[in-house]
């Protein structure tokens, strides 16, 4: 027996949905980011009210298994709940930019070098001019 005909053996012959499975994670990868970050903001905000879920949940008027939802990070948010979440909660959960606001972000331009790479988009930089033992100067660039 040749070792296809082994592993062929050990392999189920019945079709599994791991592809579509994945397929589909990925088509929900935005949404389970912006529901992760949500679920973070309301944590942290319960931390710093002293509240446990029980409390959000009687403020809310929702199950405490909602709230453990909303905090899991597994919840498709709908805007009226988002805006009673920021209303109970004193923060702002949805933000929506205008065009006005996306207009006045900076553009940086940098070219590249064997010596320096930039791995991140930054909006602010504030310079800083620092004096080094083996180079003349060094541009550190620091988020403002």
């Amino acid at each position: 027996m040749t070792n296809k005909e082994k592993f062929l053996s050990l392999v189920s012959k019945e079709e599994t949905p791991t592809v579509e499975r994945a397929k589909a994670r990925l088509a929900r990868k935005n949404y389970t980011k912006l529901s992760h970050k949500i679920a973070i903001t309301i944590l942290t905000r319960l931390d710093e009210l002293g509240w446990r879920q029980v409390t959000l949940a009687d403020k809310m008027g929702v199950s405490a298994q909602q709230v453990n939802k909303w905090v899991k990070g597994k919840e498709n948010f709908t805007i009226e709940t988002l805006v009673k979440l920021s209303d109970v909660l004193g923060v702002d959960l949805m933000k929506v930019s205008t065009l006005k606001e996306d207009s006045k972000k900076q553009v940086v331009k940098y070219r590249s070098s064997e010596i320096y790479t930039v791995s991140s988009n930054i909006t602010h930089l504030k310079l800083q001019i620092t004096r080094s033992s083996d180079t003349a100067y060094e541009n550190n660039y620091q988020t403002a």
